[in-house]
């Protein structure tokens, strides 16, 4: 059994476990799992993709956050762990936010290719 569960990876605010459960069962994939996936670019900005899988495999990290079963391969856990995933209705759009520690968010650090990064302690 190569899968770990874990809780403190990424954890899901009320609002998204639940609207994320919701497409599920809309779906009638109620016991799917959720597939999260992380893509780096060049530019050192992240992509999400989001899935759904029937089964983990054994480079999977099962996720259990608030009632939401996830799955990060391998590859994506060390970019995504601490994150929080958060859904927000709005007027212009609504749609998943996800806050994540590794990743600078357009704060000046590294966003301009500079090629620096949060957290080195050469940036100024």
């Amino acid at each position: 059994m190569g899968k770990m569960t874990t809780e403190n990876l990424i954890s899901f605010t009320e609002a998204a476990a639940s609207k994320i459960n919701e497409v599920l069962e809309e779906q009638g994939n109620k016991e799917s799992y959720l597939r999260i996936s992380l893509t780096m670019s060049e530019g050192g900005g992240a992509g999400y993709e989001f899935g759904l899988e029937d089964n983990a495999n054994s480079e999977d990290t099962v996720i259990d956050s608030n009632g939401v079963k996830a799955l990060v391969d391998s590859g994506s856990v060390p970019l995504i762990s601490g994150s929080n995933i958060d859904y927000v209705e709005g007027m212009q759009r609504s749609g998943f936010v996800i806050s994540n520690p590794n990743i600078p968010s357009g704060g000046g650090c590294g966003s301009n290719g500079g090629g620096c990064a949060c957290g080195a302690g050469g940036c100024g």
